[in-house]
C-alpha cells in the first residue's frame, strides 16, 4: 500500500513530463489553442502532485526534485512555444525577455554549481511568478494575442523570484520547505532554536524542500 501511495504522487508529476513532447508536437504544428489547453492540464498536474504528496504523506526530497525538474522544463518549453507561435512578442520585447532569461539562468546555475542540484524552495515569489506566467502563456495562446502589461508583470515577478532564490542559495546553509521568503529567515531561526526537532533538515535534501 505504501508503494502505491508513493507512485501516486510521482505518477502525476511524470504525467506532466510526458505531456511535454505531446505539446511540443502541437506547437510545431501551429495549434496554439491546443497548446494552451495542454498548459492548463499541466498546471492541474502541478497542483495535484503537491496536494497528493501532502494528503497521502508522500513528501520527499526525491519527489521535490522531480517536481522542480518538471516545472523548469515546462517553463522553458512554454517560453519556446510562445516564441514559435507568437514571434512578435520577442521582437517587440527583446530587452525585457533577454534580461529576465539571463537572471533566471544565473539563478539555476548558482543552485547547480553550489549544491549540484536544482533548488525548490517553495518561495511565495516563485508561486506568484509561476501563476502569472501560466496565466500569460495560456491567455496568449488561447486568445491568439498578448498583453504587454501582463508580460511585464510576469517577467518582473520571475526576476524577483530568481534573485530571491540566488540570495537563499548563496547566503543560507539550509532551507526548509516552510521558509516562504528569505525575509522570514530570522523568524525561522528563532523557531529552530525553540523547536529544533521540527526544523531538522536532512543534509541530502538541502535547498530542495519537500513537495
Amino acid at each position: 500500500m505504501l508503494v502505491m501511495r508513493v507512485r501516486t504522487a510521482d505518477a502525476v508529476t511524470w504525467l506532466r513530463l510526458l505531456l511535454l513532447p505531446v505539446i511540443w508536437v502541437l506547437a510545431m504544428l501551429g495549434h496554439g489553442r491546443l497548446v494552451g489547453a495542454g498548459l492548463v492540464l499541466a498546471g492541474v498536474t502541478d497542483f495535484l502532485d503537491g496536494y497528493l504528496a501532502r494528503r497521502l504523506g508522500q513528501e520527499s526530497s526525491a519527489g521535490a526534485r522531480l517536481d522542480a525538474i518538471a516545472d523548469i522544463l515546462l517553463l522553458l518549453s512554454a517560453t519556446i512555444w510562445i516564441g514559435l507561435l507568437h514571434p512578435e512578442i520577442l521582437a517587440e520585447n527583446q530587452g525585457l525577455v533577454a534580461a529576465t532569461a539571463i537572471i533566471y539562468s544565473t539563478s539555476l546555475a548558482v543552485s547547480l554549481i553550489r549544491f549540484r542540484r536544482l533548488g525548490n524552495l517553495h518561495l511565495y515569489s516563485s508561486r506568484a511568478a509561476g501563476g502569472l506566467l501560466y496565466t500569460f502563456a495560456t491567455l496568449t495562446l488561447v486568445l491568439d494575442d498578448y498583453s504587454r502589461l501582463l508580460l511585464a508583470v510576469g517577467a518582473s515577478a520571475l526576476t524577483v523570484s530568481a534573485i530571491e532564490t540566488m540570495i537563499a542559495n548563496l547566503l543560507l546553509s539550509a532551507v526548509d520547505e516552510r521558509l516562504g521568503s528569505v525575509l522570514l529567515v530570522r523568524r525561522r531561526r528563532a523557531e529552530s532554536k525553540d523547536h529544533p526537532r521540527h526544523l531538522t533538515i536532512d543534509p541530502a535534501s538541502r535547498f530542495i524542500g519537500m513537495r
